[in-house]
C-alpha cells in the first residue's frame, strides 16, 4: 500500500444538534477552494435538509462560516450538492430537491412509527413515506457565492428522476455535463424491478436548460447497479468514468467499474471491473500531470482512500493509500433511526455499542471529494461521525502531500 506524507486533518463545520455530510469541494481560478455540503434537519441522515457554501484561502488548513445556498422550508429540502466555475467565472451549484407532500387530512389513529412529532399533528412520520424527488435542480451566482439565482429545473428525461453526486463541468469548447444516476420506470431509488444507470445531461447555455446526452452504463438484465458516476477529463482528451455499483437481489457493494469516452461523453465503452473496491469516488488532476482518485471505504477499519494513476486509465489497488481511518462511532445514548427517506427499521441501530461489523445508519462515513491548494498539496474533504454521546455526522478535510 502507497504512503502519504505531511498529513494533517482540519475541521471544517459541525453542527451542534444536526448532522453535516456529502461535501464536495472545487479549487476556484483565484486559489480559493470552495466547497458545498448537506446540513440535515435532523440528528441523523435523511435526505431532506439544506444546501450550505464554505471557503478555504489557506489551502483548507480553515474554512469561512458557512452560507445557505438553497434553505428547506416546511415541505421540501435539498441534498447531493456538486459545485462548478465555469470560464467566464460564474459558480453553479447542482442539487436535488424532494418534497414532504404533507397530508390534507388529520389522522385517526397514531402512526405505527414515532417521531418527529408536532403540536397540531402528532406524529408526522408519514411525511417521510409520502417524501419524493421534485428532480434535479442548478443554482446560478455571479458574485463569487453572495446571491444565489432561483432553483433552475433540469430536464432529466427519460430518467423519472436524477440523483447528483459531485458537480457538473465545462468541457473547453464550452457545453456543460452533469453526471446523474436514475431510473426510467419509477422514482427513488430502489424498486420498479429495474437498477439504476449512470447518465449524462448536457446544456449548451450556461446551464439554463438541460437535456439527457447519453449513458454511461446500464444493465439490461437488471442486476448491476451502476451509481453516483465521478467524471474526469484527461490531458489527451478522454474522459474516465468511476461509478459505485450494487449487485441485485442482494445489493451488495461490489468494486467499481471503469468506463472511458472519446468523444466528450457521447459514447462510452463498456463498464469495466477493477480491482478497486470503496464508494463513491471523486478525482482530478494534479499539478505534476499525475491523476488523484479518493473513495469512501465503508467496511472495517472504515475511512476514506486514494490512489494516484500516472495515465489516468491505469488504476490499481496495489496503489492505494489510507487518507483516513475509522469515522464509526463506538456506542450512542440514543437509538438512531434509519437513513435515506426514512427506510427500513433494519437499518435503524439500538442505542448502546454499536457493532462495528454492521453499524446500520453509522455505516454512512466518508463521500469524499478532493482539490489541490495553490501550495501543492492535496486537500480531501469527506463527513464522518463524532464519538459523542449522541453521534452526530460532521465535516472535515484531509491535507497531505503524494
Amino acid at each position: 500500500m502507497a504512503r502519504i506524507e505531511d498529513v494533517h486533518h482540519h475541521v471544517i463545520f459541525r453542527h451542534p444538534e444536526h448532522c453535516v455530510n456529502q461535501i464536495m469541494a472545487r479549487t476556484l481560478s483565484n486559489g480559493d477552494i470552495l466547497a458545498v455540503f448537506n446540513e440535515e434537519r435532523y440528528p441523523f441522515h435523511h435526505d431532506s435538509g439544506q444546501t450550505l457554501i464554505t471557503r478555504s484561502k489557506d489551502g483548507g488548513v480553515s474554512w469561512s462560516e458557512p452560507k445557505i445556498v438553497l434553505p428547506w422550508t416546511d415541505v421540501t429540502g435539498n441534498w447531493d450538492c456538486g459545485i462548478c466555475e465555469t470560464s467566464d467565472g460564474e459558480l453553479i451549484v447542482n442539487l436535488t430537491i424532494t418534497a414532504f407532500f404533507k397530508r390534507g387530512v388529520e389522522p385517526e389513529q397514531p402512526s405505527w412509527r414515532c417521531n418527529p412529532w408536532t403540536e397540531r399533528w402528532g406524529d408526522w412520520t408519514w411525511a417521510f413515506k409520502t417524501q419524493g424527488w421534485l428532480g434535479t435542480f442548478v443554482l446560478k451566482s455571479s458574485d463569487g457565492g453572495e446571491t444565489w439565482s432561483e432553483p433552475i429545473p433540469c430536464n432529466v428525461r427519460p430518467l423519472k428522476h436524477g440523483g447528483c453526486r459531485v458537480g457538473c463541468w465545462q468541457l473547453p469548447s464550452g457545453p456543460l455535463l452533469m453526471g446523474l444516476y436514475g431510473r426510467i420506470r419509477g422514482y427513488g431509488e430502489e424498486g420498479e424491478g429495474e437498477t439504476t444507470r449512470s447518465a449524462l445531461i448536457r446544456s449548451d447555455d450556461g446551464g439554463a436548460n438541460w437535456e439527457y446526452y447519453s449513458t454511461i452504463a446500464y444493465d439490461p438484465a437488471s442486476i448491476i447497479d451502476f451509481e453516483e458516476p465521478a467524471v474526469l477529463r484527461l490531458a489527451c482528451g478522454r474522459l474516465v468514468c468511476f461509478m459505485r455499483t450494487h449487485v441485485n437481489p442482494s445489493s451488495d457493494a461490489k468494486n467499481m467499474v471503469m468506463t472511458v469516452s472519446e468523444d466528450d461523453g457521447f459514447s462510452w465503452t463498456p463498464p469495466k471491473w477493477t480491482n478497486i473496491w470503496g464508494y463513491p469516488a471523486d478525482m482530478i488532476a494534479l499539478d505534476d500531470g499525475r491523476y488523484l482518485m479518493v473513495y469512501g471505504y465503508r467496511r472495517p477499519p472504515y475511512g476514506v482512500r486514494g490512489i494516484v494513476s500516472e495515465d489516468g486509465l491505469t488504476w490499481d489497488v496495489a496503489d492505494e493509500f489510507v487518507i483516513r481511518e475509522g469515522g464509526v462511532p463506538f456506542s450512542s445514548l440514543k437509538d438512531k433511526p434509519a437513513s435515506s427517506l426514512g427506510g427500513e427499521a433494519a437499518y435503524g441501530v439500538a442505542a448502546g455499542a454499536i457493532n462495528n461489523s454492521n453499524p446500520g445508519v453509522f455505516q454512512h462515513i466518508g463521500y469524499p471529494t478532493v482539490a489541490q491548494a495553490s501550495d501543492g498539496a492535496a486537500v480531501c474533504c469527506y463527513h464522518e461521525w463524532d464519538d459523542g454521546p449522541e453521534p452526530l455526522q460532521f465535516v472535515q478535510c484531509t491535507r497531505f502531500r503524494v
